[in-house]
């Protein structure tokens, strides 16, 4: 053997030591790798659940630059907005070889897409056009099997409301970029955008009651919409809040025109003879007025060059329980002159009626009200007329007439504290109150009979206004319909308030359109917040809650 040859020979021996000790290194590398993330996969898998969670959330807000946005829940956690990747179909023009071929091959994956446009598209200047914004995973695989290279797969995120328009009007919407415009997805921006959750006061089976009861009755009169509040008495939870007409939160579009307006809280109405309420209560508080002083309605009251009058006239004094059972406007208008304009004001600022609501919503009407202390002012206030506010309003002054008298504003979020409130009637003027809203329903002269859901001792009071024309005074033969009320009354837990906005027919009062959405509501309602009907136990108290006598036409004596 040469020299060469041997030195040959010795080399080859050489290199393959190399490889040799070269896979050794990448195996021993990799399984150290593969160690590692195993290691890694199991200490995850060993978290709890609360860990993963801050971590998910950690990673949301701190290590990305656009987290995903945080998802808002019903108050049982339920799902109502949410955001999801999705893959849209972009193209860059100037890669595309064969512009009629693309198109061929797209329309046969997406049989709609407009060919004039999509021709315009693909003769664009640009590198980047948009073809479709959203396309489903299965369309996703059939545009990487054509083989285009112009064609561009982008991933981007959706906000999206599972429920479609339940609580549209409540949850509100994002723009394309994923910025709050509306609603709570407005309200709370920021604080979603960072990738935090928000849960809210909604019940979203409770608000699918109202919704669907209140659209019903809106249908059944061919009315022009609507809104219905559900609200808890003591902490002001809502637990519904509807506009109608809605829209689904998935298809927002500013041409929806009055499908976005919020009725229950940006819209102002004059609210009729639900205010005959708050005049009552004043009247007890102020010790101005007594409950058994009667005032005479026997005949139409002229002041100044306006006439007060009784839809339903009755001939003989009455008491303040019979002015708000029989929905006197005479009998009001008096009881506001005794009390006069200053004390009326005073309680109308003290229950949050002249201002705008601390609601956590951007679409807030701000209330609308006479101070010019005239007394014809005066008068018509007390019923209802010459002072607009929201549904919202009147069920947060219905709440605090009826829970002991402590003032209570109404909120979308969950309170986990009880709020330091402000007393604004006494314990003696809200109970007797208690009492006058439960014969409005069940004594036979009462405006709200409809309301009687049998075992509930639901109280309340109509208001039947004429709706208020922009370009001044009132449309003569279109009403605002509404019954503010409450429930169970001898401990009231949760306030309703239904308005309906210009029913059609010869009945279109508050008696006969508002107040059966209200006895449907309460039915529907009361098993699901475990309220149970009257028993036997309870009927003495019913008795008592109904201590006045209350005179028809007849003056006969009826409890």
């Amino acid at each position: 053997m040469s020299f060469f040859q041997f030195q040959n020979n010795n080399t080859q021996k050489n290199d393959l030591k190399m490889r040799r000790l070269k896979l050794l290194i990448c195996g021993a590398l990799l399984f150290i790798a593969f160690t590692t993330i195993g290691y890694r996969t199991v200490s995850l898998a060993g978290l709890n659940d609360k860990t993963v969670k801050n971590s998910f959330r950690s990673v949301n807000s701190k290590n990305l630059i656009h987290p995903f946005r945080g998802n808002i829940l019903d108050r049982n956690n339920n799902l109502l907005a949410t955001t999801v990747n999705i893959s849209s179909l972009n193209i860059n023009p100037q890669e595309v070889l064969d512009v009629n071929q693309t198109i061929l091959k797209l329309k046969k994956i997406f049989p709609k897409l407009n060919r004039e446009k999509l021709l315009q598209k693909l003769n664009s200047n640009k590198k980047h056009v948009q073809i479709l914004r959203e396309i489903s995973p299965r369309d996703h695989v059939s545009l990487l099997k054509l083989g285009i290279e112009a064609l561009k797969i982008e991933s981007s995120k959706k906000r999206i409301y599972p429920n479609h328009s339940l609580a549209s009007h409540v949850l509100g919407n994002t723009d394309i970029d994923g910025k709050g415009i509306a609603g709570i997805e407005k309200k709370f921006d920021k604080v979603l955008a960072n990738g935090e959750d928000i849960s809210i006061s909604i019940h979203s089976g409770i608000q699918h009651i109202t919704k669907t009861l209140l659209l019903e009755q809106i249908n059944q009169f061919k009315a022009e919409g609507g809104a219905g509040i559900i609200m808890d008495t003591k902490n002001g939870e809502i637990y519904a809040l509807v506009s109608l007409p809605d829209y689904n939160a998935n298809n927002y579009n500013k041409l929806l025109g009055n499908k976005l307006f919020n009725k229950a809280t940006k819209g102002i109405y004059e609210l009729g003879s639900t205010l005959k309420l708050i005049t009552a209560a004043v009247a007890l508080e102020s010790n101005l007025i007594n409950e058994n002083e009667v005032f005479d309605v026997s005949s139409p009251l002229r002041i100044s060059s306006r006439t007060i009058r009784d839809y339903h006239p009755l001939n003989y004094a009455i008491s303040i329980p019979e002015v708000v059972v029989h929905s006197s406007n005479i009998g009001s208008a008096k009881i506001a002159e005794k009390l006069g304009s200053s004390t009326q004001l005073k309680y109308l600022k003290s229950l949050g009626l002249m201002d705008k609501l601390s609601l956590e919503l951007p679409e807030l009407g701000r209330p609308q009200v006479r101070t010019d202390k005239k007394l014809l002012t005066t008068m018509t206030i007390s019923y209802g007329h010459g002072i607009s506010i929201t549904p919202t309003h009147l069920a947060s002054a219905t709440a605090t007439i009826v829970n002991n008298g402590i003032r209570v504003d109404p909120t979308l979020l969950i309170s986990n504290s009880a709020r330091k409130n402000k007393r604004i009637f006494s314990k003696k003027t809200s109970k007797t109150m208690r009492s006058i809203m439960r014969l409005v329903v069940s004594n036979k002269n009462g405006t709200a009979k409809q309301a009687e859901a049998s075992g509930y001792l639901v109280g309340g009071k109509t208001g039947t206004a004429e709706k208020t024309n922009p370009a001044g005074g009132y449309f003569k033969k279109q009403n605002i319909v509404t019954l503010t009320s409450a429930f169970p009354m001898n401990n009231p837990r949760f306030v309703i308030t239904v308005m309906i906005d210009n029913p059609k027919g010869s009945k279109r009062t508050a008696g006969w359109v508002a107040a059966p959405v209200v006895n449907k509501i309460v039915t529907r309602i009361a098993p699901i917040l475990n309220i149970k009907p009257q028993t036997k136990s309870s009927v003495n108290f019913s008795r008592n809650l109904l201590k006045f006598k209350i005179r028809g036409k007849d003056k006969g004596a009826i409890l």
